[in-house]
């Protein structure tokens, strides 16, 4: 009784003073026929004649009879967003058969239904499920109380056996929610609890303006207008590139909040340009779907500027352009193309009008100064725009495509002479279109918290050291020859790579491992300067781990081996891949200045 007082009752007040209907469960099985059904009939029928223009009384039962036999979840989300057709009475060919208004939500019916009886082979009861226009979209379970910290509780489990036992109520199913009345977690269809969210920003308006949690909660998510942008735009299937199945995601609030917030900018059509700073981890690949998936579509909207605009994402790595592309194909994008040439991206991109999909990397625009004619159809998404901006990438890119609007992605912002992100991609006056920071991720649980403990040591690099050393030992050189040699010689990066310095590390870090990370079973990350670095610890590691090892009475061989296999190296491809090696001459200069700055010791 606690938990209907708490919660469910509280829930059902919140749907009702949204526009949503009660219907009793009577009411709903008489509408249903009968207990094994889920579509409430003479509410669909109703809305197909109303949102169908001329749709004969034959062809609703019709639709009602395909409809109900329809066991497959994405294709209930295609259908629901627009892609049905059938042929009607009196048609030669098929025609569009919309089940939901998107544009204008008040031309569709709403309902809740208290503790619906659902029977197959088990009889389920939830406590709450959202119907608009006959079709159950949502789910509530009100259970209490609920361990929100590690998503478990009942709730949860109740969830996903109503999802085994009962199916066909879940079939158009656009995801669940769970609820004590306090904390309310949201989740796509079929998702573990771990992967269910809370959504705390009611964007664009404030908590305050709500009485309590669960309503502003219950708003953020089932508000008719923000239900049916949820529907239309921001869940996607996405194929697991290991198992091959579909996993439906559903999006965060803070990507629902970012891409209505750049649509809205792109609609309204006179600023340019938005910088969307979220931080690692948030989602950004998955935001720029979504975003991707409204501008092509808008189903909730029209505008002038959204008329089947052509797209370009572009990013600064060839692993992040292949990462991206696979994320667009995966979630099902309409035919987004890798441009792979300089030639292919400018001839894609100048033809213009068509709304294409293209994804590249920035540097194809190098030395690109030539305008595109119809650069105003184009709408450019920058991912990790912060490291796009060096030297005149960030001009080239500008003269290509001077009226198109741009969005920059990035969990790092830079602010420097040479480098601003916020002048690159904000609007005048304007720091950020939206932004999700660190904090932001550590509270909603969707990264852990940073913990630092600094190891300053007697080999670490003091640059201020270095330069007086460099300009004591070559005093006699004039200025401008003196700071070419400081660029082309000793650098952070050779002293960094000593091997004296790398062991004396590689052993430290080895100590401080099996003190700390090694007896609660933990993992250790090494970051280092560059890949030759990464080489040089993996070796200094192994011998260190090897040594060790042997010393407690592990044969050589086998403390080799172990050693080996507790080390492994991660690289990402790189621009620089394809450039040449170092010129000789510039190497042997740079060798002649180490050997003068280190010693046998590796001391400088």
């Amino acid at each position: 009784m606690s938990e209907y007082r708490l919660a469910e009752r509280p829930a059902l007040d919140a749907l009702k003073g949204m526009g949503y209907a009660q219907l009793s469960p009577e009411a709903a099985l008489s509408m249903r026929q009968e207990a094994n059904r889920a579509l409430l009939k003479p509410v669909l029928i109703e809305a197909l004649q109303t949102l169908n223009k001329g749709l004969a009384p034959e062809d609703a039962e019709a639709v009602y009879a395909d409809l109900s036999t329809l066991s497959d979840n994405e294709e209930w989300q295609r259908r629901l967003r627009g892609a049905y057709s059938r042929r009607l009475t009196g048609e030669a060919r098929d025609k569009p058969v919309a089940l939901i208004d998107f544009k204008r939500p008040d031309r569709n019916r709403y309902h809740v239904v208290s503790q619906l009886k659902v029977e197959a082979q088990r009889s389920r009861i939830p406590d709450l499920v959202v119907f608009v226009n006959g079709i159950p979209l949502v789910v509530i379970e009100a259970k209490n109380p609920m361990k929100a910290a590690d998503r478990s509780g009942q709730a949860f489990e109740q969830i996903r056996q109503y999802e085994r036992d009962i199916p066909r109520l879940f079939y158009p199913n656009a995801f669940n929610i769970v609820t004590d009345g306090m904390a309310t977690f949201y989740g796509a269809t079929g998702s573990p609890s771990q992967f269910y969210a809370p959504w705390p920003d009611p964007w664009p308006r404030q908590p305050g303006d709500f009485p309590d949690d669960l309503t502003k909660d219950l708003w953020c998510l089932l508000e008719p207008s923000r239900l049916l942008d949820l529907l239309a735009h921001f869940i996607v299937f996405e194929t697991d590139p290991e198992s091959a199945n579909r996993i439906k995601k559903v999006c965060r609030y803070q990507q629902f909040r970012a891409v209505n917030k750049a649509v809205d900018r792109v609609a309204e059509g006179t600023k340019k340009k938005g910088l969307i700073w979220h931080t690692q981890g948030s989602g950004k690949s998955l935001t720029m779907v979504f975003l991707a998936l409204k501008l092509k579509t808008h189903l909730t909207l029209d505008a002038p500027t959204l008329q089947n605009p052509n797209i370009l994402v572009l990013t600064d790595r060839i692993d992040l352009d292949d990462q991206i592309s696979k994320t667009f194909v995966a979630c099902g994008l309409p035919n987004p193309k890798q441009a792979g040439s300089v030639g292919e991206l400018r001839e894609a991109v100048a033809r213009g009008g068509n709304g294409q999909i293209l994804l590249s990397t920035i540097f194809k625009f190098q030395g690109s100064t030539e305008p595109i004619p119809s650069s105003e159809d184009w709408i450019v998404m920058v991912d990790e725009c912060h490291r796009t901006q060096e030297k005149d990438l960030g001009a080239f890119l500008s003269k290509t495509l001077p009226h198109a609007r741009f969005f920059g992605f990035t969990g790092t912002p830079i602010k420097k002479a040479d480098k601003d992100t916020y002048a690159r991609f904000s609007e005048p006056g304007e720091t950020y279109l939206d932004k999700y920071g660190i904090d932001d991720a550590v509270r909603d649980g969707a990264t852990v918290p940073i913990l630092y403990e600094g190891r300053k040591t007697d080999w670490s690099i003091n640059e201020a050291e270095i330069d007086i050393l460099f300009d004591r030992w070559f005093v006699d050189v004039p200025d401008d020859k003196r700071e070419k040699l400081k660029k082309k010689g000793v650098s952070l990066a050779v002293i960094a790579k000593h091997p004296e310095r790398v062991r004396l590390i590689a052993l430290d870090i080895w100590e401080h491992f099996k003190q700390v990370c090694r007896p609660d079973k933990y993992k250790a990350q090494i970051v280092a300067i560059d890949r030759e670095a990464i080489v040089l610890y993996r070796a200094a590691l192994r011998e260190v781990i090897a040594v060790d090892l042997a010393k407690g009475g592990m044969a050589e061989a086998e403390a080799a081996t172990k050693a080996d296999r507790m080390i492994a190296c991660v690289f990402s491809k790189s621009q620089e891949d394809n450039k040449p090696s170092e010129d000789p001459e510039v190497a042997a200069l740079r060798a002649e200045l180490e050997a003068q700055f280190l010693d046998d010791d590796g001391e400088k």
